[in-house]
């Protein structure tokens, strides 16, 4: 992705940020890095006012088969899940809620292929493509008492993949198979509390 695509990307993820900010009203946010093996980004988290719900919006820089060397594209995804505190544990300097939710999530990335485990060193043979998923996750978030938050999670994309075939321009439509493959890549985002 050129330098000036991921500058685009990055001002419109603000823009999404600074929209959630707006929405928040009174109540306390949080944004910040997200970091996972899967890509970076940019995450805002927004509480319901009793505080046993949150709301979560991600938008990520996809960097499947950039890290092994297998393509030099880098996808978008964004993402919002609709999470419920299910317990919280309360300890002298910090919070801890345990949380799980559902929500969708959608992009323009690269699906997984054979030999992405092995790394086998050949260069993706599909195009990049639209995908659409469902999208559900669990995690533990930690506030401590500086506005700083720590959250840990795993995130599972069941959903549907739609590429366009270089050679001969037919459309394939095709199982997201990346939504599954990484729903055991743990991702972490440190954020601050506003």
């Amino acid at each position: 992705m050129p330098l000036m695509s991921m500058c685009r990307t990055y001002l419109i993820a603000c823009l999404l940020l600074a929209s959630v900010s707006a929405t928040a009203g009174a109540r306390e946010w949080s944004a910040g890095l997200y970091s996972s093996p899967t890509g970076i980004g940019l995450q805002a988290q927004l509480p319901s006012g009793d505080g046993r719900e949150t709301d979560i919006i991600s938008v990520i820089a996809d960097t499947y088969g950039l890290i092994s060397g297998r393509t030099a594209d880098i996808g978008v995804r964004v993402g919002y899940t609709h999470d419920y505190i299910i317990s919280t544990y309360e300890a002298d300097g910090f919070t801890m809620n345990f949380h799980a939710g559902a929500g969708l999530t959608v992009g323009y990335v690269h699906d997984g292929e054979n030999g992405s485990i092995l790394g086998t060193g050949e260069a993706l043979q599909k195009e990049m493509g639209v995908m659409a998923a469902l999208s559900g996750s669990i995690g533990l978030r930690f506030d401590f008492t500086r506005n700083a938050a720590i959250d840990f999670g795993l995130s599972a994309n069941p959903g549907v993949h739609l590429r366009m075939d270089r050679e001969n321009g037919s459309m394939y439509l095709s199982f997201y198979r990346n939504g599954l493959f990484h729903a055991l890549l743990p991702h972490i985002s440190i954020m601050y509390r506003f």
